[in-house]
């Protein structure tokens, strides 16, 4: 990610020729990007794209352009793990759309935080991000805005275990999406929708799900949509025992994550994958995997998916009987989950920890 740049919100920031040149320099990545930005582009400028970025959010007569290009970039910034820095340009873009009073902007804007936040595991911040977008879409009548806002709220409720709430922000944003014929919109409501059936044990709707969000993908090209739900779908077959089936779709969701360079969720899938070696009693294998997914997950940051990743790998180093390895890093996991308000699942790794004290006749620490 290239450095942050000081930046001015002063409107008459430069001369005029220096601000047509930012701006022609906005308006060249957004026509090399064009609606359907190119991957390999985005891997490639990723810094370049950010510097553009940096120059043009202080310049008033440069703020379409560069809305377009932040929004534009914004699912690659995310999938390739860059989430603390992103966040950054966001809020200079959230500034600048409520200076410009923009309010369709600042709620798209918004709702893009939150993601980031729910993502590291700040789920009032997210909440409230939400929320406003929900708010404001509504106010700028930008219904694509509070469809996408109602739909990432009904994430976080899900992820909350509350779903009826979910449901009920789900049904709302699958309406809409459904009057404007958005197929991008209606493959992330079936995926969410996929995941509260998941959760509940109804496993044929939960595939249906998925298979839905599939579909809408394969229809809009979208490559990470496809890779999304062939990971979605890897999950309920693991879910139902179906390891066959379930490593047959990792591998087609990891080789459509590296075709999009979606380095961070390509990590989140290597992580699952290895979870059906663990199951199958192969921890040498698992092993492997978790190792080459820590070297993009723990570089985001404090986030569930490390947690998870640090508890995995201490039951592959336990089911090897090393037990210093796999005490230190279940104890990392209890950490992490008690910073994330996670105490079910902190609770697990506290379990975890009493089979290495068991496993080494550590009863009285058991």
């Amino acid at each position: 990610m290239a450095r942050r740049i000081a930046m001015t919100t002063a409107p008459g920031f430069g001369p005029d020729f220096f601000r047509q040149k930012i701006e022609a320099n906005i308006r060249f990545w957004l026509d090399r990007l064009a609606a359907q930005p190119d991957p390999a582009v985005l891997h490639q400028e990723r810094e370049n794209i950010v510097k553009a970025l940096a120059r043009a959010l202080p310049v008033d007569s440069a703020w379409e352009p560069t809305l377009e290009l932040l929004l534009v970039s914004h699912r690659y910034m995310v999938w390739y793990g860059l989430w603390a820095d992103w966040e950054f340009y966001l809020s200079k873009g959230i500034e600048v759309a409520r200076r410009q009073g923009d309010v369709a902007a600042e709620a798209a804007l918004l709702d893009r935080q939150g993601g980031l936040k729910r993502n590291r595991g700040e789920w009032a911040e997210a909440e409230a991000c939400h929320r406003r977008a929900i708010q404001l879409g509504r106010q700028a009548g930008a219904e694509i805005i509070r469809a996408r806002a109602l739909t990432n709220l009904g994430h976080l409720f899900r992820l909350r275990r509350d779903y009826d709430q979910a449901l009920q922000f789900l049904a709302e944003a699958k309406q809409i999406f459904q009057q404007h014929e958005d197929r991008v919109g209606l493959a992330m409501v079936h995926t969410n929708l996929g995941f509260v059936r998941l959760e509940q044990g109804r496993w044929a709707e939960a595939q249906a799900h998925h298979e839905a969000a599939y579909r809408f993908s394969v229809e809009t090209g979208d490559l990470a949509g496809m890779a999304r739900a062939q990971h979605n779908l890897g999950i309920v077959h693991a879910g139902q025992g179906n390891r066959f089936q379930a490593r047959a779709c990792y591998r087609r969701a990891m080789d459509l994550y590296e075709q999009v360079h979606a380095r961070f969720y390509l990590a989140v899938v290597q992580t699952n994958l290895g979870n059906t070696y663990l199951r199958e009693g192969q921890p040498e294998q698992a092993e492997m995997l978790y190792r080459r997914a820590w070297k993009t997950i723990h570089r985001v940051g404090i986030s569930p998916n490390l947690a998870s990743l640090l508890n995995n790998l201490g039951l592959a180093c336990l089911d090897q009987g090393r037990y210093a390895q796999a005490e230190d890093l279940f104890r990392r996991a209890i950490t992490l989950r008690g910073r994330l308000d996670q105490p079910v699942r902190q609770a697990n790794a506290e379990s975890n920890l009493a089979e290495v004290y068991l496993a080494q006749g550590r009863a009285e620490m058991a």
